[in-house]
């Protein structure tokens, strides 16, 4: 990284001493983690940023729309959390930024990550990474208020850098869905909201590399709630059918941060109220406001193609059945 980024953080003042806490949704992408950030958005004390890591390409270097509808520059919001994290947006260069995030953060990466003494150039690397990311959680925490920031960036190697992180307090929610529901998602052609992405659709996946991924990310992510990160393990399936007692469980995971058992007062038998967000990326439904209902969609079961829904069947079948998918 240049000298731009090492004045920024300059500018930003010290990160504190007080470690921010982070509710991490983690798990595999199209599993209904956007409609629970969202959700958990409402829980008192929480400010829900949509997925963190996408910010610097989303946000800063692009431009997109936040869930307020505002364009990144233009949100009140995001320009106060920059000012109080670095000085202002623009003094951040974010190509360095972006190529450090590529150095450090990812799966093939986690083996220095979990080691990172065995390179120093990594180390370095790692902890100003590690530095950039404390000092923004912190000024969305500063910002909005709140006590609990949740990021639903899902990435399991971010999961691993906020775990060592010093003046993080980290909190996993590792969200599941069936991997047949999540290829079948995969598969389809997803339009977006205008000014909200480049393409203006979601992105495809095989069948074969879906099913990989599903193994391979549940699995990286139950290691690290092995490891004694507080965690909570919530499928979508039963999100859905019964949020007040999904959700019950997570608000339980910060508890004692917020110091409130949390009434769960925005639910409504089967629907929430959405009263807003500054959600930088995520689904599409994050640019929704007002009631949103909670209904199961199992599409897959009636359109996914029977071959490709017996290989991820197949693929993902011991992990799977862990997982209560039978």
């Amino acid at each position: 990284m240049t000298g731009q980024v090492s004045e920024a953080e300059q500018a930003g003042g010290s990160p504190g001493t007080a470690p921010v806490t982070v509710l991490y949704v983690c798990g595999m992408p199209r599993s209904g983690s956007t409609l629970l950030d969202l959700m958990l958005g409402q829980f008192v004390g929480h400010c829900d940023v949509g997925e963190l890591f996408y910010l610097w390409q989303s946000g800063v270097e692009r431009n997109f729309r936040c869930a307020c509808g505002e364009h990144f520059d233009a949100c009140p919001f995001w320009g106060e959390v920059g000012r109080r994290a670095y000085g202002g947006w623009s003094r951040i260069d974010v190509a360095d930024v972006r190529a450090l995030q590529r150095r450090v953060d990812a799966t093939a990466r986690l083996p220095l990550i979990l080691n990172p003494g065995l390179s120093p150039a990594f180390r370095r690397d790692l902890d100003r990474y590690t530095e950039l990311l404390t000092r923004l959680y912190r000024a969305v925490a500063e910002v909005s208020g709140a006590k609990v920031v949740v990021d639903s960036t899902k990435r399991p190697s971010l999961a691993y850098i906020l775990a060592r992180a010093p003046k993080i307090d980290l909190r996993l929610v590792h969200v599941l869905r069936d991997p047949r529901g999540v290829a079948y998602s995969w598969s389809q052609v997803v339009e977006l909201p205008e000014g909200t992405s480049a393409k203006g659709r979601m992105n495809q996946r095989s069948a074969r590399l879906t099913a990989r991924r599903w193994v391979t990310v549940n699995a990286m992510v139950a290691a690290l709630g092995r490891s004694g990160v507080p965690r909570v393990v919530v499928r979508y399936e039963d999100l859905v059918r019964d949020p007040r007692g999904e959700l019950g469980r997570i608000a339980a995971l910060t508890a004692d941060v917020t110091g409130v058992v949390d009434p769960l007062a925005f639910l409504r038998d089967n629907e929430f109220e959405q009263a807003g967000s500054h959600a930088v990326a995520g689904g599409r439904i994050r640019m929704r406001t007002g009631a949103i209902s909670l209904a199961l969609d199992e599409k897959w079961r009636r359109e996914y193609a029977p071959g490709r829904r017996r290989l991820v069947g197949a693929m993902t079948w011991p992990l799977r059945r862990r997982y209560g998918y039978r």
